[in-house]
C-alpha cells in the first residue's frame, strides 16, 4: 500500500510517500481503505521525530482517517464491510489502509462526504475529552478557546454552543477569527497586548469560567489573568511554545485549576469510552447540521509534503485533508 512514510533520522525534514506493508487486523480490529486522512499539529512533530507514536502503534503519520470497512478481526460486532465509517487513531492514517480498534470507529453520517469526515474524529474527541470530561463545562459557562482558528479550535466553538457555553475566540489574526462568525461565534479577542482586558470586559469583569488553551507559551500568562476565580484551564497545545514564565500567586490568589490533557497515549479502553460518549451526543448533531467538519484545504497522498507545508506555513482555517484512497471518497 501507498503510505506517507515514517519520520527516520535519515531523512529527516523530509516528507516522503512510498509503499509499505498493508496492515492485518487483530482481535477487535477492523481495517479500512482509507478515502482522507486529516493533518494535525502533531503529525508535524512526529515526523521532526519530536513525538513518537505511543508503543505497538504504527509508525506511520496519521491520528485520524473516514473510509470503508474492509475486513473484521476476530470478536468485532456492529460493523460489516462497506461500512463508511470514521476512525481516532494512534497512527497510520495517512496511508491507504489502516487498522484500528473497533472501539474507536463512529459511523458517518449520510450527509457528511468521506473527506469531511476525516476531519472531524482528532477534533471531536479533542473537544469533547477537554470541554466535558477534563473541563466539566456546564451550561451558561464562559469558555475562551485560545488558537481557536485551528482544526480543535473550529470544531470546540460549535461543541461549546451545542454544550450551552458562551464562546469567547482568541487568536492571533484577526481576519480568521472573523470567519469564525459563520460558526455562531459572537465574541472575539486578537492574541495582542490588550488580550486580558479585552476579555475582561466581555466578561463584565468577572473573567471566564474555562479555558481550552491550544496554544501556551508565552501566552499562558495573560490567559491566566483572564480566568474568574476557580476558573479552570485545560492545557492540550504547546504551539507558540514549550515553556512559559508564570506569576504563581495568580493561581493562588484566583484558586485557579491547570490540567494538562492528552489524548493519544490515552489506553485503546478510554478512547473507546470517550468515543461512545462523543458519538451519542455528536453524531445525531453532524447528522442535522448543528455541528460542521471544517475543511481548509485538500491534497492528495502524492502530495503530501505540499499538505505538511500548508498546515504549517499557511495557517488554515480549520483542518488540512489528504485524500488517501485509489478511487475518490464518497
Amino acid at each position: 500500500m501507498r503510505a506517507v512514510l515514517p519520520w527516520r533520522l535519515e531523512i529527516s525534514g523530509a516528507i516522503a510517500v512510498g509503499d509499505l506493508p498493508a496492515p492485518v487486523p487483530g482481535p477487535g480490529e477492523v481495517r479500512l481503505r482509507v478515502a482522507a486522512a486529516g493533518l494535525n499539529r502533531a503529525d508535524l512533530l512526529q515526523m521532526r521525530g519530536q513525538y513518537p507514536p505511543p508503543p505497538g502503534a504504527s509508525s506511520v503519520p496519521g491520528l485520524e482517517c473516514s473510509g470503508e470497512v474492509v475486513e473484521l478481526g476476530a470478536d468485532v460486532e456492529g460493523f460489516r464491510p462497506g461500512d463508511r465509517v470514521m476512525a481516532l487513531l494512534a497512527g497510520g492514517g495517512q496511508a491507504e489502509e489502516v487498522v484500528v480498534p473497533a472501539g474507536q470507529l463512529m459511523a458517518v453520517p449520510a450527509n457528511l462526504s468521506l473527506e469531511e469526515a476525516a476531519a472531524i474524529p482528532e477534533a471531536a474527541l479533542t473537544s469533547w475529552t477537554n470541554l466535558v470530561v477534563e473541563g466539566g463545562l456546564r451550561a451558561g459557562e464562559t469558555v475562551l478557546v485560545t488558537g481557536a482558528t485551528s482544526g480543535i479550535g473550529t470544531f470546540a466553538v460549535q461543541m461549546i454552543r451545542e454544550l450551552g457555553g458562551k464562546v469567547i475566540a482568541a487568536a492571533r489574526s484577526r481576519e480568521r477569527l472573523e470567519r469564525l462568525r459563520d460558526f455562531g461565534v459572537e465574541q472575539m479577542v486578537p492574541l495582542d497586548a490588550d488580550y486580558p482586558r479585552r476579555v475582561r470586559e466581555l466578561t463584565a469583569g468577572r473573567g471566564v469560567d474555562l479555558v481550552l488553551d491550544l496554544v501556551a507559551g508565552p501566552w499562558t500568562t495573560p490567559t491566566l489573568e483572564c480566568m474568574a476565580e476557580r476558573g479552570r484551564l485545560i492545557l492540550v497545545g504547546l504551539t507558540a511554545g514549550r515553556r512559559a514564565e508564570v506569576d504563581l500567586g495568580t493561581l493562588l490568589r484566583n484558586r485557579l485549576h491547570l490540567v494538562g490533557s492528552v489524548l493519544r497515549a490515552r489506553p485503546a479502553a478510554e478512547k473507546a469510552e470517550l468515543v461512545r460518549g462523543f458519538a451519542e451526543f455528536g453524531l445525531p448533531r453532524l447528522g442535522d447540521g448543528r455541528l460542521r467538519a471544517v475543511v481548509d484545504r485538500l491534497f492528495p497522498l502524492a502530495e503530501a509534503m505540499a499538505a505538511y507545508a500548508c498546515l504549517e506555513d499557511q495557517r488554515p482555517l480549520g483542518k488540512v485533508v489528504l485524500l488517501c484512497g485509489a478511487e475518490p471518497a464518497s
